[in-house]
């Protein structure tokens, strides 16, 4: 391409590729961090020393005080 060598190619459209799929990947990942963080709250306030519940309602004190978004 444009007489580069196709290692040279690589590198330039090779890295920002990698560094999308990484992003990506990374979001896919995170998507619940907001609802742990909300169950974690709403534990605390409740006193509770264990972990929260998976798949547990948010619509406690953490859930308001932010608007209600999870």
């Amino acid at each position: 391409m444009f007489g580069l060598p196709a290692a040279t190619v690589a590198i330039i459209f090779g890295i920002p590729a990698v560094w999308v799929l990484y992003t990506l990947v990374f979001v896919y990942l995170s998507r619940g961090w907001k609802a742990e963080d909300v169950a974690e709250d709403r534990a605390l306030l409740n006193g509770g020393g264990g972990s929260p519940r998976p798949g547990g309602d948010d619509t406690g004190p953490a859930a308001s005080a932010n608007g209600g978004a999870a």
